[in-house]
């Protein structure tokens, strides 16, 4: 059933100079003459009303034709696949039924969790050739080649590609943060990254290079497997001239001690429990499902709210 269009949209509309009774489009006998917008015009009413009621898309894009190629833009710009495995399961019928480019135009933000298998990443992959947003946590096979996902992220993926959030082990053997697929990213995510002992050598001082990262999530870490990682922490506070949000995950009773010594304390620096804060994991799913949350935002604020404390410290101190 359709919807009335809300007093805001219509607030909206009376904006772009467009003034016509609410019930005469709606309501009016066919003797009376009804008002034809442009369609530029119409297919931005249609668009904001999806965008500012999570979930309608789907129902306006049953209206017509037209209103379905419109709203599959916005179905598709967000593809978020965890449980339960029957949207992953419909998701691949619809890759089997639709042309490659229907997705590579229309997808930018991916998120397939640990739910989406190998094989179902690389079915999914070999589509979106223009994300912006990547987060791939699909599970490897038992001794699955490493290095598996660098090839779904070409040069014309990497060309748009700002967000990624992945295990290292998946992009390349030796991992080097050096390589071209890190220059352009604003936002980063190290999921997993290696224990001590795996004896993977990695360049991370190379982040601090990188042109762009504004961004950085690294965890979960342990005592036991990360603590080498402290000294890596500490260069990107004090020597990267762009970062300005580092978020560690971890519940690691020994690793929140070390963090919170003296010479961890910056406002650029957060903490936090789990990827999914302070969300429930169904409902972390379903906001990204709907495009209601940026996964960066959390972090992103708990720094801005350090930063003003941070400064409010200062000039208290300043006072004395």
């Amino acid at each position: 059933m359709f919807t009335p269009v809300s007093p805001t949209l219509f607030h909206y509309v009376h904006s772009r100079m467009i003034s016509f009774p609410l019930s005469t489009a709606l309501f009016d006998s066919p003797s009376k003459k009804s008002v034809e917008l442009p369609p530029e015009i119409e297919r931005e009413i249609f668009e904001v009303t999806a965008r500012s009621f999570p979930g309608t898309a789907v129902k306006l894009a049953g209206l017509s034709k037209r209103t379905q190629y419109w709203m599959e833009w916005i179905i598709y710009e967000t593809v978020a696949l965890d449980h339960p495995a029957a949207r992953t399961a419909a998701f691949l019928r619809t890759i089997d039924a639709r042309p490659a480019e229907f997705f590579s135009q229309r997808i930018k933000e991916l998120y397939l969790s640990y739910t989406v298998t190998y094989e179902e990443a690389q079915r999914i992959l070999v589509v979106c050739s223009n994300l912006t947003h990547l987060t791939c946590w699909a599970q490897g096979l038992p001794g699955h080649r490493q290095g598996w996902l660098l090839p779904y992220l070409g040069s014309a993926s990497t060309s748009c590609l700002t967000r990624l959030s992945v295990k290292l082990d998946m992009l390349m053997v030796q991992p080097s943060f050096s390589d071209n697929i890190f220059q352009g990213l604003t936002h980063l995510e190290i999921v997993s990254p290696p224990p001590v002992n795996t004896g993977m050598s990695i360049d991370w001082t190379a982040l601090i290079t990188l042109p762009n990262l504004k961004h950085l999530i690294i965890g979960n870490l342990f005592s036991w497997d990360h603590f080498y990682l402290l000294p890596v922490i500490r260069g990107l506070l004090n020597r990267s001239p762009t970062l300005e949000v580092l978020a560690i995950l971890s519940k690691d009773p020994q690793m929140l001690e070390a963090l919170e010594c003296e010479e961890f304390v910056d406002p650029k620096l957060v903490v936090l429990p789990r990827f999914n804060w302070p969300l429930d994991l169904s409902t972390f799913w379903n906001k990204i499902y709907t495009g209601q949350l940026d996964v960066w935002e959390p972090s992103a604020q708990q720094a801005n709210k350090q930063r003003l404390e941070w400064s409010k410290g200062i000039q208290s101190s300043h006072l004395l």
